[in-house]
């Protein structure tokens, strides 16, 4: 049996040819009832749609490219989860590329999605060495979107995300609160990644609003992993003034800074206090379950981008 055609699948459906297209690429753009009949005809008739032929007339592709800095962990996870979501229910599939925090692989990237002519980019953050590539990109004609952050006025992209300097500010406050005077950080690097710049800041402010300088060797940065927040606890707690309590701006640092802690006989949060960020799933199997900052990483990409 010879296979069917668009043309062949709007005539049984009663509609244009343009209309089984935009139901197929752009669902919601299509009443529930066309949307479903067109989808029954093509199920019976096992009609397969050409998308590279229908972009290529469009000069656009109806793929959306997100931008993640790790696979090895799930706190980015529940964000694509919910653009998955999102996007499948306007027919949009998306493509999940891991930039691994480089500035050149998130430069290479860049260009295949405007090469491809791709629907949007949603990036998970930015590496800062790439902020004018992104400009120039989205003038191009890609649209960006930032997630996770929340941009400066003078970066015109659009983005949504929390506020990482006031919650690092009320996480650091919290620890202050409790009575410490020592309290160490360990964060993203700065010089690359805006959040970990924002969170150091709200941080540094939190101490200085009580009066406490801040100490440059209660400060150490690296990549988000549990080993590398287990390495720099140890490194802290190494410190002939070791700090009494410690902010991890990261949850599987945080993980990691509790083994170190009790691989030295110290109890959390009996004889260290531990503050966690993002309240991944984890952090509530730890022992004792940890204290962490809640990101609403689901519902980030659910509300309106500034």
């Amino acid at each position: 049996m010879a296979q069917i055609t668009i043309q062949d699948v709007a005539q049984m459906a009663g509609v244009s040819p343009a209309t089984v297209s935009r139901a197929l690429h752009s669902p919601h753009l299509v009443s529930k009832a066309t949307r479903e009949n067109i989808e029954r005809i093509i199920r019976e008739n096992n009609y397969i749609y050409n998308a590279a032929a229908a972009d290529l007339s469009r000069r656009k592709s109806s793929v959306l490219g997100v931008f993640i800095p790790t696979t090895g962990g799930t706190v980015f996870a529940s964000t694509v989860g919910a653009i998955e979501e999102y996007a499948y229910e306007r027919g949009f599939p998306v493509m999940v590329s891991n930039t691994r925090y480089d500035p050149e692989i998130e430069a290479v990237l860049l260009h295949k999605c405007l090469e491809r002519r791709m629907a949007g980019v949603i990036l998970t953050g930015y590496c800062q060495a790439n902020e004018q590539l992104i400009l120039s990109m989205a003038e191009k004609g890609l649209p960006c979107l930032v997630a996770w952050e929340i941009l400066p006025e003078s970066v015109p992209l659009s983005y949504v995300g929390i506020d990482n300097y006031q919650a690092a500010f009320e996480a650091t406050d919290y620890l202050l609160g409790l009575g410490h005077r020592r309290v160490g950080l360990i964060v993203g690097p700065r010089s690359g990644i805006l959040r970990a710049r924002r969170r150091y800041d709200g941080y540094a402010a939190a101490l200085e609003a009580r009066g406490i300088p801040c100490d440059p060797a209660l400060v150490i940065e690296r990549h988000p992993t549990m080993l590398n927040g287990k390495e720099a606890m140890s490194r802290l707690l190494r410190l002939p003034k070791p700090p009494t309590a410690v902010f991890a701006a990261s949850d599987f640092m945080a993980i990691g800074a509790m083994a170190a802690a009790r691989e030295r006989g110290l109890r959390v949060p009996e004889d260290i206090s531990l503050m966690g960020f993002d309240d991944i799933e984890f952090t509530n199997y730890t022992s004792p379950p940890l204290t962490t900052v809640r990101v609403p990483s689901w519902d980030i990409v659910g509300s309106q981008a500034k």
